[in-house]
């Protein structure tokens, strides 16, 4: 039995007889325990201490700080699993030693409340995420129901814009967590190496100087959340595939979860890289990108991958420092460390991948399909004009020919650019998903990318005409897409990309049942291709 050194007797926690409004203890009571908390579960529930410890970033040396800070867990984590966080428990003296007491919403004023604890719901065991990933059930679709989630979540708990910070406390704000994990880690060179700690924050330093100008425009933008601040696998719930539940945010500091979206959802981008799930890290970023239009994220996101990489290995290191846990969870921390550390600079790494593709092809051929299963297969963030329409073109109330005027067009397809340009400068190819029907727009893509020394490739998808208007008349009859009017229209007018350099141009056939497999032979054609030496293309 491991010996906890708090003021609360928590052996006695551990016995089904401390539970007296718990019947689900009587089948026995888990104890577990991380570097600041104390968790006991019973078959039905879950019952979270706080350690009376005082650390860097955290003080739960006082016992008011202890129940304060059981409200703000239950009133944060209710964001975003309201039916998971039940209430407060107090933990009383009893004839018998101890006991918890009924769940509440307050704290309790009983004279023999010795601690509170927060009180959840106890979850379906293999259906978290790290679960799921260990045992290869976790899918793209269930990242896309997390990042969407996240999506809504951050979109309504925005700081405003511009973020209201200053531009000093804002970069304040983002580098000094990060300057504080290695101050930590140096003190920790019992449990991890000194030298990997210093190369590890010397291309932190790095990023942080590289960044700043991205950083400001960020702030500018609006781009600050109160967000979840330690979204990694073990906290992302599914009870169901489609309903995401995330729980533990950090409720101790503002400062560490107040911060840039692309922070909050590089945490959970980080425990899949370090799990070897980097697919599904990719596809997290480029649906949470495409959900919220926010692809300026990929000028910081490596720097956060790197900086929740720290975090990760900082903790793990104070855990494997404290005595009281038990020495298999002490050596399991030290590895986590190392490979944390490991991580951290590799995120950072720097990546010379220059490359972005663009989908040309009449409307209703195929071409998000293919983009898509394009992206999947090389790690490519897809920027669809049909997505960023309305945002740069005149809006749903102008009429269609106003909206897919030319000028029109070519303002998305610049939109595109822009947002592409981020992308690519983090070493992740793009695609541009669009029809660029016209030899024009084709080429103002050829200069662009010339004048950012980028490799374009074009994709021209096909498919037979007659199943391209079955497909229309399918996605009109969901109210989704265009009509078949605008399929024959777009046919009409399409011209076809002769122009571009046959060494850089593919096609995909979609009226092919067996089109996606050709998906896998254009990667490996895709990961062949080198950036020019000068702009010649």
């Amino acid at each position: 039995m491991w010996v906890c050194r708090c003021s609360t007797p928590c052996r006695a926690l551990g016995r089904p007889d401390a539970y007296p409004h718990d019947p689900s203890a009587r089948q026995g009571v888990e104890q577990r325990q991380t570097h600041i908390s104390l968790v006991f579960l019973t078959a039905d529930y879950v019952y979270k201490l706080r350690k009376p410890v005082r650390l860097d970033f955290v003080d739960f040396s006082d016992r008011g700080a202890r129940d304060h800070d059981c409200e703000r867990e239950l009133a944060l984590n209710r964001r975003l699993a309201p039916s998971v966080y039940l209430g407060i428990a107090p933990i009383l003296h009893s004839p018998e030693g101890v006991e918890v007491a009924q769940t509440r919403e307050h704290l309790s004023r009983e004279s023999r409340t010795l601690e509170h604890c927060v009180v959840m719901r106890r979850l379906p065991p293999g259906r978290d995420a790290r679960a799921l990933l260990a045992s290869g059930r976790l899918e793209s679709r269930h990242v896309e129901a997390v990042a969407r989630r996240l999506a809504g979540f951050h979109q309504r708990h925005g700081c405003g814009r511009p973020a209201p910070f200053s531009g000093a406390q804002w970069l304040e704000r983002i580098t000094r967590p990060a300057e504080e994990n290695f101050a930590t880690l140096a003190r920790l060179r019992a449990v991890v190496d000194a030298a990997l700690t210093r190369r590890a924050q010397e291309r932190t330093q790095a990023a942080i100087a590289r960044c700043r100008e991205a950083f400001e425009r960020r702030r500018l933008a609006g781009r600050a959340v109160d967000g979840h601040g330690d979204l990694h696998l073990e906290h992302i719930w599914f009870e169901r595939d489609d309903d995401p539940l995330m729980i533990d945010c950090i409720e101790f500091s503002d400062d560490l979860r107040v911060g840039d979206a692309a922070s909050d959802l590089a945490f959970l981008a980080m425990d899949l890289r370090y799990h070897s799930a980097n697919a599904l890290a990719e596809h997290l970023l480029a649906t949470y990108a495409e959900e919220t239009d926010d692809y300026d994220l990929y000028a910081v996101v490596d720097y956060f991958i790197s900086y929740r990489a720290a975090v990760r290995a900082k903790v793990a290191a104070l855990t494997a420092g404290q005595p009281e846990v038990p020495a298999q969870q002490r050596r399991a921390a030290r590895e986590s460390a190392r490979k944390h550390l490991e991580l951290c600079t590799g995120a950072l790494t720097p990546r010379d991948l220059r490359t972005v593709v663009l989908t040309c092809g009449p409307v209703a051929a195929g071409k998000t399909s293919v983009a898509w299963a394009l992206a999947r297969a090389i790690g490519a963030v897809v920027i669809a004009s049909d997505r960023l329409r309305h945002h740069v073109a005149p809006g749903h109330g102008a009429r269609r020919q106003d909206r897919y005027s030319f000028e029109a067009r070519l303002a998305v397809y610049r939109a595109m650019f822009e947002r592409a340009l981020s992308v690519v400068q983090s070493g992740r190819p793009a695609i541009l998903d669009a029809t660029f029907s016209l030899e024009s727009f084709r080429n103002e893509v050829r200069r662009w990318a010339a004048a950012h020394g980028l490799l374009p490739v074009l994709v021209e998808v096909r498919a037979d005409r007659q199943r391209a208007r079955d497909r229309a008349a399918a996605r009109a009859a969901r109210g989704k897409g265009a009509g078949v009017e605008v399929v024959e229209q777009s046919w009409r007018e399409f011209e076809p990309p002769a122009e571009w350099p046959a060494s850089r141009r593919v096609q995909v056939d979609t009226s092919d049942p067996a089109w996606a497999r050709q998906i896998n032979a254009l990667a490996a054609r895709l990961a062949l291709v080198q950036p020019p030496s000068h702009s010649s293309i």
